[in-house]
């Protein structure tokens, strides 16, 4: 849980200072984005400073000096092989199988759910492939089609998780379900010339071991996420503060104008997208937000208070090299341009919050060392 709302908050941040929030688009892009609403040049003004917030820090818990172990998850030859077999796939052809479905095939079906007799288009497809085991569906929809065989009439009777989609949370569904063909992905030729060939490795050995190379160094900027995250989470934990509910509110709806962007690019609504794309109201997204924006003005009011005792400041030099860097990820031509869409306050706000974060890292301690 922690992870995840580190995670949105990162990427709240993020989305900030990346335009339409995708961090594989050039400026360009992202321009020609923004030039489609009229708001897009003034999308900093959505962005919550602290001089905005009414509530206050009560006291502050400390920050310096805790000890908290960064836990690197082992990479297993499992995760590895997992990676490779993904590989496989892009190389592989879907081939019909005249035997029962397992795990791993890819089983096209026709499907209609069923909740207390009614059905809807959400709980619908037609000729939709299902990946067995991806986890691209529910894992008890995806277990359900294991055993099933071309022409066969089924069903699946499950119940939707209680952290679903808000119109089927929790409840019971029957799913009837007609299944056109099973296809397993079969590789013609899998050698060390292959992989030369074809993958730019020199060995299939060379191969596992640079992924599996690639997969700890994920790990580790995995565990240093997660090791940030439970640091600050101490100092915010140890704090008090008096927080009113509009502050919140207004992170809430920062969050929120990331999405009608988005919703805009489609020409769609706001509710309409998100129930397309998300299978969520505005109102359970708006929830799902509460709990990170909670934090996010305790973040902003301890990290404040921070950077005052520290004396903390952000020189013109310091400011020039975020801008620079921000864009050197996102392909602007000129740093400059990054002002164009984004307030000078909105910038620094960035930059205090991660010389906090750095600060409380460098002098936290690894009990895991």
């Amino acid at each position: 849980m922690k992870k995840k709302f580190w995670m949105m908050l990162m990427m709240a941040a993020v989305l900030a200072l990346t335009g339409c929030g995708s961090g594989s688009g050039t400026a360009e892009e992202m321009s020609e984005d923004a030039g489609e609403t009229e708001e897009a040049s003034e999308d900093s003004g959505d962005y919550v400073l602290y001089e905005d917030l009414t509530s206050t820090l009560v006291s502050l818990g400390e920050y310096k000096g805790i000890e908290m172990a960064k836990t690197v998850e082992e990479v297993t030859d499992e995760d590895v092989q997992a990676e490779i077999s993904d590989i496989k796939k892009e190389y592989s052809d879907l081939v019909d199988v005249d035997r029962e479905a397992q795990t791993g095939d890819v089983v096209v079906i026709d499907f209609t759910g069923y909740i207390d007799g009614e059905t809807s288009d959400s709980l619908q497809g037609t000729e939709t492939s299902v990946e067995i085991g991806s986890g691209s569906f529910l894992e008890d929809f995806e277990n359900g089609l294991i055993g099933v065989t071309a022409g066969e009439d089924m069903e699946i009777n499950m119940t939707f998780p209680e952290n679903y989609s808000e119109e089927v949370a929790g409840k019971d569904v029957t799913f009837e379900i007609y299944v056109y063909r099973v296809s397993e992905y079969q590789l013609a030729d899998w050698s060390d010339e292959f992989v030369q060939e074809n993958l730019d490795y020199d060995s299939i050995a060379d191969m596992e071991e640079s992924i599996r190379a690639e997969l700890e160094t994920a790990a580790e900027e995995d565990a240093e996420s997660n090791w940030q995250y439970e640091l600050v989470y101490a100092v915010l934990e140890n704090s008090e503060y008096e927080i009113e509910d509009a502050d919140v509110e207004a992170y809430i709806d920062q969050m929120m104008s990331e999405y009608e962007t988005y919703a805009t690019m489609y020409g769609m609504e706001l509710g309409e997208f998100l129930e397309t794309y998300l299978g969520v109201t505005e109102e359970g997204l708006r929830e799902m937000f509460r709990e990170t924006a909670e934090f996010r003005v305790q973040m902003t009011l301890a990290f404040h208070e921070i950077a005052e005792l520290e004396g903390m400041e952000i020189s013109d030099d310091e400011y020039q090299e975020y801008l620079q860097s921000i864009a050197d990820e996102y392909g602007y031509e000129d740093a400059s341009d990054i002002e164009t869409y984004y307030s000078s306050e909105m910038i620094r706000e960035q930059l205090i919050q991660e010389k906090v974060i750095n600060l409380i890292c460098e002098n936290a301690v690894d009990t895991a060392e």
